[in-house]
């Protein structure tokens, strides 16, 4: 069976699936989670780089598991938004499934994307560089930012002691689409709702979870499904990517970024056929087909982020709704993220309800462990 090497900065999703298609996985990423650890072949953590990679280390890592799977293939998930140029140098050395390095700059460009969204006839918010004269109702951006922890209200802020851009707020719901595309055509795999962390005041917009969306903003389903179909075919997207958007109290759809990569709310979409193996076909010019599974079951996951410096040790004993869990002796810095929590039930009230007990259930499992001393 294929060696499929996963590159991101958490690719524990992107390999389980690829895992679970029946490929020989191996894992570069910056947790080495035990998760990952329990089904890959091999695993290798990535020190964290504020730019996504630190290239050096990535090369070697890369170079070193080719020398012992040449016909290992590279499929890559977050962490080449703000340094796509690596894209070119992973070509080099390994066959690479992924959006070339002009896609996905250009769509981690605000203005490529504002303007190719405007030509496309797609709503978006309005961005600028020059600080607004009347801050309320505008947002700092960081450019090529990822998991919304970088988005601050500008009024609250001091805007010449940061870097970014400034980007309209548009009040609504938020939401995010999964696709899969070939260059001019999309399919929509399906819509869910994030949920924005409320653990720290100084990070707003930070993710808290996703939930995917069996009933509630199906009307906007056919209004995706255009939206998509017109960005694929402006920017020749390929594989599996995602949208977030706003809805607005009026229906209105303003798109607010587009993910040239598996975005992580896809493996609540996984079922029978794996997405994975339609991932890869997308890049391989065959035919690819998903098939939404019809279900009323809602489910969704949510991020534990540290509401302190804490330490993984051998005490914690993790549910089974946990993934992601770090692997012993791990020290998790302040707001980093420790795991998620994950809830499958009947009706998207009780997940998101769900949810929120086990984010404080896993706080005093892991709490409690620490060591005072």
């Amino acid at each position: 069976m294929k060696d499929i090497l996963i590159v991101a900065r958490s690719g524990r999703a992107l390999a389980t699936s690829a895992y679970e298609a029946g490929y020989t996985v191996h894992v570069l990423d910056c947790f080495a989670d035990e998760d990952t650890k329990s089904f890959a072949k091999t695993t290798h953590r990535l020190q964290p780089h504020a730019e996504g990679f630190d290239k050096i280390e990535l090369m070697q890592q890369v170079k070193k598991l080719v020398s012992c799977y040449p016909k290992a293939v590279l499929v890559v998930g977050t962490g080449f938004e703000k340094t796509p140029e690596l894209l070119e140098n992973l070509v080099e050395i390994i066959p690479v499934f992924s959006n070339d390095k002009k896609t996905v700059h250009n769509l981690k460009d605000p203005v490529y994307l504002y303007n190719m969204l405007r030509f496309a006839s797609i709503k978006t918010p309005e961005i600028s560089f020059e600080c607004p004269i009347n801050s309320d109702g505008w947002l700092l951006k960081e450019i090529a930012g990822t998991g919304g922890g970088h988005v601050k209200w500008l009024s609250q802020i001091n805007p010449s002691s940061c870097s970014g851009y400034y980007q309209e707020h548009i009040s609504g719901s938020i939401l995010s689409a999964v696709f899969l595309a070939n260059c001019t055509h999309a399919i929509l795999v399906g819509i869910s709702e994030q949920l924005q962390s409320k653990q720290f005041s100084s990070m707003p917009f930070l993710l808290g979870g996703v939930v995917r969306q069996s009933s509630d903003y199906q009307q906007q389903r056919q209004s995706i499904i255009e939206i998509i179909n017109k960005i694929t075919k402006q920017t020749g997207l390929k594989g599996l990517c995602g949208i977030d958007y706003i809805v607005t109290n009026t229906g209105l759809i303003f798109v607010l970024e587009v993910n040239p990569r598996p975005p992580s709310s896809f493996e609540l979409y996984e079922k029978q056929s794996i997405l994975f193996d339609a991932h890869l076909a997308c890049f391989e010019n065959k035919k690819f087909d998903f098939q939404l599974e019809q279900t009323n079951q809602a489910k969704g996951y949510a991020v534990y982020y540290a509401k302190q410096n804490i330490k993984i040790n051998s005490n914690i004993a993790w549910p089974s709704w946990v993934k992601d869990r770090p692997c012993i002796g791990s020290a998790i810095a302040k707001k980093d993220p420790v795991c998620t929590v994950h809830v499958k039930d009947e009706s998207i009230i009780d997940v998101k309800a769900l949810l929120q007990k086990r984010l404080v259930d896993i706080e005093t499992i892991i709490i409690t462990e620490q060591d005072d001393t």
